[in-house]
């Protein structure tokens, strides 16, 4: 059965599509600009590399992707942005990757420990919360860079 799965999913692909249509409606001004104490494709790209943060069995590494680690964990800032480009391809990637995951995924499936985000987060969480986190965490995301494309006259996409 999948029926919890499939209406968590919808809010997922929600997720998914606000992140792409901001990487298409920012000038290269705003790609450049800060939110907050990050740059705004910083911040897609985040969300793009925690979905192995969120998926990955316990003993997988995250994947930085086409630029560092510290850049995609913001323990650094970045010396020149990403381009749009490459930062989409990334991002196909990552959701090609955890939707493969949620595919896999049943409705008794959620109540169970998700062995590879425990461990990441020291914590004992299940499959659902893992699966609400990922989707809460993109939209958080998209927040972000919502006030920076309102910040410089543009509609935002939430």
């Amino acid at each position: 059965m999948k029926e919890i799965v499939g209406e968590l999913r919808k809010n997922y692909e929600r997720g998914f599509g606000f992140l792409f249509q901001q990487i298409e409606d920012a000038s290269d001004e705003v790609w450049a600009a800060k939110t907050g104490k990050f740059v705004y494709w910083q911040h897609l790209y985040h969300a793009f590399v925690c979905i192995d943060f969120f998926i990955l069995p316990a003993d997988k590494e995250l994947d930085p992707g086409p630029s560092t680690r510290g850049v995609a964990m913001f323990a650094e800032l970045p010396e020149e942005p990403l381009s749009k480009g490459v930062v989409r391809e990334f991002g196909r990637k990552k959701k090609a990757e955890a939707d493969a995951w949620l595919d896999g995924l049943k409705d008794e499936d959620l109540s169970k420990k998700h062995e590879g985000a425990s461990k990441r987060r020291n914590m004992e969480v299940t499959v659902g919360m893992t699966l609400s986190n990922m989707i809460a965490h993109n939209f958080y995301h998209v927040g972000c860079n919502d006030t920076t494309l309102r910040g410089n006259g543009c509609p935002g996409v939430y």
